[in-house]
């Protein structure tokens, strides 16, 4: 069951910064799922269709390698009461050719009042503080710059 209030901790572990050019892309689409109270039938409904991450912009932004951004804002479950989501994240960068390794997703969760892990004066990241990991997008090497890559979905 999905928290009260959420959000999500991205963290560039592909060993180098990678240039997000004007065509960068950093996306987390996410997916809710509900029970149908008068059919019992699962549903499923647009939550976000396009996450936004804290300090990202398109055009020559750069990501550090092992930095962590944060999404912007907590997404709040109260009203919907989806039981669980789905989430895939979907990148391109000017450093396609180079990069190796992964982005790896982390899941903060929040409390009634939207208190989240990382409001916290000891938060250090998502992987110091061991926050519920998601899932990561492997980059693939080889390919061309601001190639696009997705993630599989991730079911949280």
């Amino acid at each position: 069951m999905l928290n009260q209030f959420y959000r999500f901790a991205l963290m560039n572990n592909t060993g180098q910064t990678n240039t997000f050019t004007d065509g960068g892309v950093v996306a987390l689409s996410i997916y809710g799922v509900i029970v149908t109270p008068s059919t019992g039938k699962l549903a499923y409904a647009t939550i976000d269709a396009s996450e936004d991450f804290a300090g990202f912009t398109a055009g020559g932004h750069t990501w550090s390698d092992g930095a962590e951004k944060i999404s912007v804002a907590a997404i709040d479950n109260t009203t919907n009461l989806y039981i669980n989501a789905l989430v895939q994240l979907t990148i391109s960068h000017s450093e396609a050719a180079a990069a190796v390794g992964s982005w790896d997703l982390y899941l903060l969760s929040g409390d009634a009042a939207a208190n989240m892990e990382n409001d916290s004066n000891g938060y250090v990241s998502a992987e110091a503080n061991k926050l519920t990991f998601i899932g990561s997008l492997n980059w693939l090497t080889g390919g061309t710059n601001d190639d696009e890559q997705m993630s599989p979905v991730f079911t949280i």
